[in-house]
């Protein structure tokens, strides 16, 4: 496998072993083989030492022929012991890079040891450590990209994917889902007469009160500027669940200054996941009711609730209005 990385240079001159082994065919995939080599180099060394020893003093081979192959067999018995030895001395090496593929490839933090003082075990708790402390650093960053400054919900990106998550859920599990799309009546207004500052105080005041008056297994997120939608789990209640959290506008004014309060009015759509729509398809049902509720709050500054299911009842209440 080629290599992605951008080649270094610091090292090159302490590599020279190494580079030269990695020069012979036999040995250049292998670092095992390398240490193979080695421990071969190192066994059988004194073995041919002895063996030119006995030629050059011209010794009675028929009475070293024992000691011969006592030396054979010592020296072959040490190699084969020598190789798995270094076998296992591998292991920390093996673990090390297994440990830095699984997390590139899987996230997966891994479970080295740390507390071995060698050069194999500072390489596992030196890994062990940067993994554990870039792991930290990109969840704290997907909080941050994943979060709206201003109100601490989901901000429209992590929404979506939650929204996904939702509906992939709902397709597996054969399980309807609901969005409530919604905004604040009048908000320009309130910007225009009050200041932006006011304008960021109703929208921080919206984001409390749907947390308040979600369950623990809905969801909300700010979809944009004053716009909210919340994802309402499996919910049977769901009519009740909507009229408490507009109750909740009406009942709990928001303080834009000292000594000022606003009482907020809301539009409010809701539609409910269909098995084949997609996400772009249940967040334009919810939008379409949405803008039928605010037809009704132009005409009487209220807070309304419509339902995608019910916009031709919803119509005939703006006809009539």
């Amino acid at each position: 496998m080629v290599s992605k990385v951008t080649p270094g240079d610091t090292l090159h001159p302490r590599l020279g072993i190494y580079r030269l082994l990695s020069g012979i065919p036999q040995l250049r995939d292998s670092y095992a083989g390398k240490f193979a080599f080695a421990a071969f180099v190192g066994t059988i060394s004194p073995l041919l030492i002895f063996i030119a020893y006995l030629l050059v003093s011209r010794a009675d081979m028929a009475q070293m022929y024992p000691v011969l192959a006592a030396v054979v067999l010592a020296c072959v018995t040490g190699f084969l012991g020598t190789l798995w030895m270094l076998r296992e001395l591998l292991v920390p090496i093996d673990a090390t890079a297994e440990a830095l593929r699984s997390y590139i490839d899987r996230r997966k933090v891994p479970d080295l040891p740390i507390d071995f003082p060698d050069r194999a075990g500072r390489l596992m708790e030196g890994t062990q450590y940067t993994l554990s402390q870039l792991h930290q650093t990109i969840e704290r960053l997907e909080r941050v990209s994943d979060t709206d400054e201003l109100t601490g919900l989901y901000n429209r990106r992590a929404g979506e994917k939650r929204l996904i998550e939702e509906i992939a859920r709902a397709e597996r599990d054969l399980q309807a889902f609901q969005i409530a799309f919604l905004d604040i009546n009048d908000f320009k207004a309130i910007n225009d007469t009050h200041g932006h500052s006011a304008g960021d105080a109703c929208i921080s005041h919206v984001a409390a009160m749907l947390q308040l008056n979600t369950r623990r297994g809905d969801w909300v997120a700010r979809w944009g500027g004053d716009e909210f939608v919340v994802g309402l789990h499996r919910n049977r209640a769901l009519k009740v669940v909507m009229e408490r959290i507009v109750k909740a506008f009406a009942a709990s004014p928001v303080e834009i200054a000292p000594g000022r309060e606003l009482l907020l009015s809301v539009s409010c759509g809701v539609a409910e996941y269909r098995f084949g729509l997609g996400a772009a398809g249940v967040i334009a049902e919810a939008d379409k009711a949405m803008y039928a509720a605010k037809e009704l709050a132009r005409r009487d500054h209220h807070s309304h609730i419509c339902y995608w299911n019910e916009l031709a009842q919803a119509a005939s209440r703006i006809e009539a209005a």
